[in-house]
């Protein structure tokens, strides 16, 4: 669950929104509507941590995570829909890519075999083994079928 408590967020005078009060429960579906510079992006900013708000606290379950997705639509075209899912989790693709990185390394040190363990490790801790998986069920949850997981943005 994730709950948000008395969130107000102002700049100088003027007042985004005051006060706001939400908890957001599994098995629900959300959508933030409001007009142009209403502040939507700015709360999802709040909720996700980028930015803090004035006042207020956002907190989650203990153990959970969020994974979010900048709104940039073309900073995911390289990558196929799956991927893209899982780049939401940005800890775990850090991990991913220096694991990737120091495997690939054509003179493999002893130190790396060790920074080779720690990132399996942290892999493991993050759920790594299922997030492919994970991620599948959120976009076929979402109504995305399976067939276009694998689908970039360019039309492949």
């Amino acid at each position: 669950m994730l709950s948000v408590s008395n969130i107000s967020l102002r700049y100088g005078k003027r007042v985004l929104f005051d006060d706001v009060n939400i908890k957001f429960v599994p098995g629900n579906c959300y959508g933030i509507i409001g007009a142009n510079g209403a502040g939507k992006s700015t709360f999802l900013k709040i909720l996700s941590g980028e930015i803090d708000a004035t006042t207020g606290q956002v907190s989650t379950n203990p153990g959970a995570r969020m994974s979010v997705l900048k709104q940039n639509h073309y900073a995911y075209d390289a990558y196929n829909v799956l991927e893209a899912v899982m780049m939401g989790n940005v800890k775990l693709m850090d991990v991913i890519r220096e694991k990737d990185e120091v495997y690939g390394k054509p003179d493999f040190s002893e130190a790396d075999g060790l920074r080779a363990a720690e990132l399996e490790s942290l892999f493991a801790e993050m759920g790594g083994w299922d997030a492919e998986s994970n991620a599948a069920s959120l976009l076929s949850d979402l109504g995305v079928k399976e067939e276009h997981h694998g689908k970039k943005n360019d039309g492949d």
